[in-house]
């Protein structure tokens, strides 16, 4: 009783223990996994391998050109938005459709099957098209007389000599060529076609790649095309473009600051000659000299009247500025790009110390370049991103724009207040003499004059310099040569495509090994289950006819338990399981044993048959009882009759004495299962089959009962109220963990001690790591 009890805790342990799947990762089981689906993963292995030879076969080979750029920076460090400013600039859709135009990279020449593949300066010497091509499918004729017929779309549409096709450049429908004279001989007729010119350009933008060096004193222009020649070529003219057109944006903008200076500067000289002219004719009537508290009433006074020269100067630029923005004014200019405004505006001397002037100008240039490099992508200008971008751009320009009216706001105020200053200054001197008074306001207003054309001056010298040397020189290190060896290597490719389907099916066998719940090894019933490993037998092979399970255990009983013990594999498991059932410590002595499943086919028959048989060659009495009382086949196995068998004796048609049947394993007997009855459970439960165990248990040293599945039926269950214990039997890779431990809980409110599971069908490198012994 007390032993019952104590098992009766062990059963409520388990089944209240949590269960924890994440311990450990079981290597083994994923490699196993492997080897299991070597089917997916060789089949993928070979599919990768067979899709990437035809992909290979038929790929054409691409060659790249390449360009270096060179920049100069006087300056010293370049910012790093300038550097993304040249990548945008390399990328925007003005410089590609340019290139493409210029090079005429809409042709396509269309080789006819079984010709030597034509390239396009095979055919012609020169060809390039407009910004708007017809597109679609062009022929040329060559005709015996020496015309050149000249078909679009199968239609007629020119007729000129050979020679004049070779000799001048032909033009029609947007493209214009010149025949290669080597190409007339040898054809009578070419096809080509023109494809769709802004499909060409947004093609050229996706392959043209832009790599700044770190610095940014180099830059890497590189594209890639199926004509080596071509691919040198493109690139070399959108380096040429962006040298060219960097400088064109460099003088415009120097010669807009220029262009101003130089017209701020004459309006001052006017000033300037006329206070010389009158202060050239005073001297020579006027005193010679001023006491020392006139001449500082003096002095200050120009002092302020240069202070106001310099604020009406700048009020003077900022206006002149601001009305080249709006176009309603006669000051603008549609030739100026407004960029180029809002930039001198950001950059003027009133906001050299203005910390928000730096931060919106920065910004703005920043926004610019985020803005030309998604235009450069392709994207249109009616793109959400860009949009939002422009918007962006707008509300900063605004924000420079407003700052620079109130910046003239704040400098009419000032002024004011110095004009205010002047006033009193001039009180002093009112008591002086009329023409002293004027000489002094001529030589005050001709310093003033004279101190503002200095500063117009340097500026002016400065942006001359600035113009004719410029802070950046930007040139062509190194133009791109074609080169004829493939970028896009063909082994590469097929490595590639042979890998994908090697990763590809690792992939999915590891992925189905992670989905499958299924108990494959010891580990997973030690961490799944919670259940002691009573035993691990291995698969055995039969032959490739599907056998029955009562087939099986006959097929196999003469091969793994002889009466030589012959030491095969799945004998010495059998043997294995008798010892850890017979003489474990943790098991302790048991006479009767009920050995069932979780579901149909996982061998508890085969395994009941097979370990009664070694028992009984230890001398050991030994009985097998037949408890599946629905589809009983250990009668079959050891060739002994099914009835009388146990149902018999429960329902009382038969006798103990009747039912034992002698099998021809000596010290092995069996009760077979009967004939078939409507309600074997209540059979099992009754009052008859408690004195038909506790009799039995008496007369042999172990009886061990087969019962039906529990998925079938609950018969173990009930049986294992009346044994010492109950073995489940699991199928490696068969049996599912859910469905076994969701059957298990039917133990946990009945006085039944599970002792284990046996694992069945197990691989020889999972059942016992001695097997390898035999095929020595």
């Amino acid at each position: 009783m007390r032993q019952m009890k104590d098992q009766e805790k062990n059963m409520d342990d388990f089944f209240e223990e949590t269960i924890d799947v994440g311990e450990s990762i079981d290597f083994m089981r994923y490699i196993r996994g492997l080897v299991k689906r070597w089917w997916l993963v060789g089949g993928l292995f070979i599919a990768g391998f067979t899709i990437g030879f035809f992909q290979v076969k038929k790929q054409k080979p691409m060659y790249e050109g390449e360009a270096w750029i060179s920049f100069e920076n006087i300056q010293g460090a370049i910012p790093a938005n300038q550097i993304q400013n040249r990548i945008a600039k390399l990328r925007t859709r003005s410089f590609s459709e340019e290139a493409t135009a210029k090079l005429g990279l809409t042709l396509q020449i269309t080789n006819e099957p079984g010709q030597p593949g034509l390239l396009r300066e095979d055919v012609f010497s020169y060809f390039s098209t407009n910004n708007n091509p017809a597109s679609g499918d062009y022929q040329l004729r060559f005709i015996e007389s020496g015309s050149c017929q000249i078909y679009y779309n199968s239609e007629r549409i020119e007729a000129r000599t050979v020679q004049s096709c070779i000799e001048d450049t032909i033009s029609f429908n947007g493209i214009s060529f010149k025949l290669n004279p080597d190409i007339v001989p040898e054809r009578r007729k070419i096809d080509f076609k023109i494809n769709d010119f802004q499909g060409t350009v947004r093609s050229l933008i996706a392959r043209t790649k832009v790599r700044p060096t770190p610095d940014g004193s180099l830059m890497r222009l590189t594209l890639q095309d199926g004509n080596a020649r071509i691919a040198a070529k493109t690139v070399n003219l959108l380096a040429e473009l962006f040298v060219t057109k960097s400088e064109d944006l460099r003088r415009e903008a120097t010669r807009f600051n220029r262009e101003f200076l130089e017209e701020q500067l004459e309006l001052v000289k006017t000033d300037l000659d006329r206070s010389d002219a009158q202060l050239r004719s005073f001297r020579g009537s006027f005193i010679q000299g001023l006491d020392q508290e006139t001449e500082a009433v003096v002095t200050r006074l120009s002092t302020l009247q240069t202070r106001i020269a310099g604020i009406d100067f700048h009020i003077n630029e900022m206006t002149s500025l601001l009305s080249k923005l709006d176009p309603s004014n006669d000051g603008f200019d549609e030739n100026i790009p407004l960029a180029f405004v809002y930039r001198e505006i950001g950059a003027h001397q009133v906001f050299e110390n203005d910390p928000d002037m730096k931060i919106a100008r920065d910004g703005l240039r920043t926004l610019n370049a985020e803005r030309d490099g998604l235009i450069g992508k392709g994207l249109p200008e009616r793109n959400p991103d860009v949009m939002e971008i422009s918007e962006k751009i707008f509300l900063t320009e605004e924000n420079i724009r407003q700052m620079a009216i109130k910046k003239i706001n704040e400098l009419k105020a000032t002024r004011i207040e110095l004009n205010s200053q002047m006033d009193q200054q001039q009180n002093r001197l009112a008591r002086l003499p009329d023409e002293e008074l004027r000489y002094i306001r001529i030589n005050r207003d001709r310093r003033a004059f004279e101190s503002l054309y200095e500063n117009l001056y340097n500026r002016l010298k400065g942006a001359e310099i600035t113009e004719a040397i410029p802070m950046e020189r930007v040139s062509i290190m190194d133009p791109a040569v074609p080169s004829f060896v493939p970028v896009n290597a063909k082994s590469q490719m097929l490595m590639i495509w042979t890998l994908g389907g090697l990763v590809l099916g690792i992939g999915l066998a590891l992925i189905l090994e992670m989905a499958d719940k299924s108990v494959r090894s010891s580990d997973d019933v030690s961490s799944h289950l919670r259940l002691k490993i009573l035993g691990t037998i291995p698969k055995v092979k039969f032959d490739s006819y599907e056998l029955q399970d009562s087939e099986k255990a006959k097929s196999i009983s003469s091969q793994i338990v002889t009466h030589d013990y012959s030491p095969t594999p799945v004998g010495e498991a059998y043997r294995a399981l008798r010892t850890s059932l017979l003489f474990s410590k943790s098991i302790g002595s048991i006479k009767t044993l009920v050995i069932s499943s979780a579901a149909p086919g996982e061998g508890k028959s085969f395994t009941a048959a097979n370990l009664t048989i070694t028992m009984a060659q230890q001398k050991s009495k030994t009985l097998l009882v037949d408890a599946d009382l629905r589809r009983g086949v250990l009668h079959n196995t050891f060739n002994c009759q099914k009835k009388p068998g146990l149902t018999n004796y429960l329902t009382g048609v038969a006798s103990l004495e009747d039912v034992f049947q002698e099998t021809y394993i000596p010290n092995l007997s069996l009760i077979s299962c009967g004939s078939m009855i409507p309600n074997p459970s209540e059979l099992l439960g009754s009052e008859r089959m408690q004195k038909f165990v506790a009799g039995i248990s008496n007369r042999f040293d172990m009886v061990v009962f087969d019962t039906p599945p529990l998925l079938a039926a609950s018969d173990a269950v009930i049986l294992g109220t009346l044994v010492d214990g109950v073995a489940m039997v699991v199928r490696s890779g068969h049996t599912h963990r859910d469905t076994i431990k969701r059957k298990l809980e039917l133990f946990q409110n009945v006085q039944a001690r599970v002792l284990g599971a046996i694992l069945n069908c197990a691989g020889v490198e999972v059942a016992h790591e001695g097997y390898s012994y035999y095929s020595y």
